[in-house]
């Protein structure tokens, strides 16, 4: 899709489009399949229940769950499908992906109700076009991907500090 108001990278033809419109509403959150496993030390995708990365053979740090959320995002002139990884991610959620896949784990429910307290949120975002040189990229790949995320509403609480006033330890 291209984008209006967009700036490229650099004049080398390969670096992806930047675009910031001024402000976006989030529409739809899937939290259903937020996450996925990681080697740390080279950041490759790992099925889940890895022990350890099979490219690199890195087995410390031991894999760690990073985020992959998956958002539409209303802008002035339209509604565009975002993903946002780890960095960016954890600006909304408040906590690392491992712990909020344990909250949800813990409490069933949570996962609808995270994604009803992103909705309606406003937001100014950096989006990057999706780079198209990676061979077995699937579909979150296509996605316009959000370098950073302010939310602009002045009493903001991250997702995580929401769910657990609604489901408190017991």
């Amino acid at each position: 899709m291209p984008l209006a108001r967009c700036t490229s990278g650099g004049g080398d033809g390969g670096a992806a489009a930047i675009w910031t419109p001024p402000f976006c509403t989030i529409v739809a959150a899937d939290t259903s399949d937020f996450s996925y496993l990681s080697c740390l030390r080279c950041e490759l995708a790992l099925p889940d229940g890895a022990a350890s990365c099979f490219a690199c053979g890195g087995a410390q740090p031991a894999p760690s769950r990073v985020y992959r959320l998956l958002l539409s995002l209303a802008t002035h002139d339209r509604v565009v499908p975002v993903v946002l990884f780890d960095r960016a991610a954890r600006t909304l959620m408040g906590c690392p992906a491992d712990d909020l896949a344990r909250f949800f784990a813990a409490h069933p429910g949570s996962a609808r109700a995270a994604a009803e307290a992103l909705r309606g949120e406003m937001c100014r975002v950096v989006l990057r076009s999706p780079t198209r040189n990676r061979k077995g990229a699937g579909a979150a790949d296509e996605r316009l991907r959000a370098v950073s995320i302010v939310p602009l509403r002045d009493g903001f609480r991250p997702v995580v500090d929401a769910l657990r006033t609604l489901y408190p330890r017991g």
